[in-house]
């Protein structure tokens, strides 16, 4: 492991020079709302506010836009842009306002969004827009031999990373592909792409303002992750193709034995604490139907995709019917001479109001040239995805009692435009239509938006929907329970990932013991706020149990607020002088308490005709968090010593 350099995340904007023939070009295609926001931190006048604000209105067109417009009349607009170009041609002015105070920044941010903003939200919000950082900035520095071991170089292993070299530890990743990026290195199928908003799915202290589209393709997203990879030197510090076998706690050193194979060789290095970012889904996962060797076609789960596979005028069947099969549907459909859908159970599925969804060129211009004018549209974006849509997971118990598909108002509004949905694309074919509505109510199962034609492309003379549960596969094709063969010429796994938990990694914590035995095989983790586990110092998990926001935002959000609260861990260790940190049990067991009572009332707690690796085999909800955004994000701030046993 090699050292890492201190190197605070610098988010001011540098006073910056434009034309004015260029900015006349561009501003009448952009939101008035960020531009003004932007022209005030440009100009520090913040009587703007008073003098625009009130004058906005929000214009809802989702055939273009994620989110509302917010407009001027025209006279106003032209003013605005006048005030603009005077202050971004020519000399400048001064130093701009970096970061406005909370006050101003909530009425910033109420009047850009068209929407009241409770404070508490005020922090999260400046911070997911791009405004502070989310790393933690400068501390003492950590003692020179306390080294960090990252597993995985995903995501969350890309922010960890940032995170502790901001905080001046020395790390060094274990990466057992040939690249970085974890999901969006491994899934390559046709059609794989991002389902959060791309000004939004990104590092908050890092933002692009070239995605090509309002939801990124996967490999757009790949290219993100190389970029970011690199201008933060963290390559280096990656040991490629290096799987980990285990971890073993050497309580008399306070370190970590990491054996690993790399090259067909074992290795064993040590590190002070391990910080696990390999994801909880990472083993493709197929269904249990005998036969599947006997199939004389091609075979091929959507994890382990082949470029060179053509599918042109062939008999295709894709078995599953989550988001990839949504995106695998969508992308094949009109190459394929025939279209088998196998589904176990309908998802909802939202519509897609966007088309192609491509960012018109001129809202990408803005986003890289008129300072701030990113930070505002992310941070409008972060308002309306993250805990806004809460309602939607939690059970109104009156309305639940008289409404068999939704849960209360705010989720009955969802089922409307999924059912409405449904009703556009199937009313003509009842069968059809009864085939694809759920039994239960939407976000019972992870929401999927239509990328475009997955409904339509269903409708086609040459697809089929099958329901009825699967008996084997046969050199031919698929034979179903009733026996019926549906004849083929590749079948398609778009069946998910196995759910594991760090289940595949031998690790073994103080006095011996094994976490795959504490947490039931992985399936029934538990922890503190999501990372920390008794029995097992210096372990710090991200994607960890009960972590994950179920209701909105992004996995971008979970990764910066544990990579900070696992920083700040390690800051109190540092602090203290010592060499372990440890959650207690009676934290855990005091924190899952709050867990179990908080997920009560939430709809993967009601929904139980919903097919969903949320729940582990006794029902028991595992993955998501069941609280808003805002309040994992202040949970994770800093870390409650009494807690933790330090040693």
């Amino acid at each position: 492991m090699t050292s890492n350099p201190h190197q605070l995340v610098d988010l001011n904007v540098a006073p910056r020079r434009l034309t004015a023939a260029e900015l006349a070009r561009h501003l009448a295609g952009g939101d008035a709302s960020a531009l003004l926001m932007s022209l005030i931190q440009i100009t520090g006048d913040t009587s703007l506010l008073e003098r625009f604000g009130p004058r906005l209105t929000s214009e809802v067109r989702a055939d273009t836009r994620l989110i509302p417009i917010r407009r001027l009349d025209d006279e106003d607009f032209a003013e605005l842009e006048k005030l603009l170009i005077d202050a971004l041609v020519g000399d400048a002015s001064g130093p701009y306002l970096q970061v406005p105070d909370d006050r101003l920044f909530r009425e910033m941010i109420a009047f850009a969004a068209g929407d009241e903003i409770p404070d508490e939200f005020v922090g999260v919000i400046k911070e997911q827009a791009g405004f502070v950082p989310s790393v933690p900035g400068s501390a003492a520095e950590p003692p020179s031999d306390f080294k960090i071991a990252i597993l995985g170089a995903g995501m969350s292993g890309i922010s960890a990373a940032i995170a502790v070299a901001d905080a001046g530890f020395a790390y060094e990743i274990f990466e057992s592909g040939d690249e970085v990026g974890g999901t969006w290195r491994i899934n390559t199928y046709p059609g794989v792409a991002v389902d959060t908003p791309s000004i939004y799915y990104s590092f908050s202290y890092e933002l692009e303002a070239n995605w090509s589209k309002y939801y990124p393709l996967g490999d757009e997203y790949q290219n993100y992750l190389l970029r970011v990879v690199d201008k933060y030197g963290i390559r280096p510090h990656i040991r490629f193709g290096t799987t980990i076998e285990s971890l073993v706690w050497d309580d008399a050193a306070q370190e970590w034995v990491v054996t690993a194979t790399t090259g067909g060789q074992v290795v064993t290095t040590r590190a002070n604490a391990i910080i696990t970012a390999a994801g909880f889904l990472n083993r493709p996962k197929y269904p249990d139907i005998p036969g599947r060797e006997s199939f004389a076609g091609l075979s091929v789960h959507s994890a382990e995709w082949d470029p060179a596979i053509d599918l042109a005028g062939k008999r295709v069947g894709v078995i599953g019917a989550g988001a990839t099969a949504v995106q695998v549907v969508d992308a094949i459909a009109g190459q394929v001479s025939h279209l088998t859908l196998f589904q176990r159970q309908a998802h909802w599925i939202t519509p897609n109001h966007l088309g192609e969804g491509i960012v018109p060129a001129g809202e990408r211009w803005l986003q890289e040239n008129v300072p701030f004018y990113d930070r505002w549209q992310r941070a409008r974006t972060y308002w309306f995805i993250s805990d806004r849509p809460y309602g939607i997971v939690r059970v109104d118990p009156e309305w639940a009692a008289t409404h068999e598909l939704s849960i209360s108002p705010a989720n009955d509004q969802l089922l409307q435009l999924c059912q409405g949905h449904l009703l556009a694309s199937f009313g003509h074919c009842p069968e059809l239509l009864a085939a694809m509505t759920p039994n239960f109510p939407p976000q019972g199962k992870r929401i999927i938006r239509d990328p475009g034609n997955y409904y339509g492309a269903l409708t086609k003379d040459n697809a089929d929907v099958v329901t009825t549960p699967l008996a084997e596969v046969a050199p031919e094709g698929i034979r179903t329970a009733d026996g019926t063969l549906v004849e083929l010429d590749v079948i398609i796994y778009a069946t998910g990932f196995t759910l594991d938990f760090l289940s595949t990694i031998d690790i073994v914590g103080r006095d011996g013991i094994r976490l795959a035995e504490q947490w039931n095989n992985g399936d029934d983790p538990r922890s503190y706020l999501g990372g920390t586990v008794p029995n097992f110092p210096n372990l710090f998990v991200t994607s960890g149990p009960n972590s994950s926001s179920g209701h909105g935002g992004g996995h971008n959000f979970m990764t910066e607020a544990v990579a900070y609260y696992i920083t700040q861990c390690l800051r109190l260790l540092v602090d203290r002088q010592a060499r372990s940190i440890e959650v207690t049990h009676e934290a855990q067991d005091e924190f899952l308490v709050q867990v179990d009572e908080q997920m009560a009332g939430s709809i993967w707690s009601y929904a139980l005709d919903a097919h969903t690796y949320y729940r582990n085999s006794k029902n028991r909800v595992i993955l998501s968090s069941p609280w808003r955004m805002v309040d994992l994000w202040r949970m994770l701030r800093t870390p409650d010593a009494t807690k933790f046993v330090l040693r």
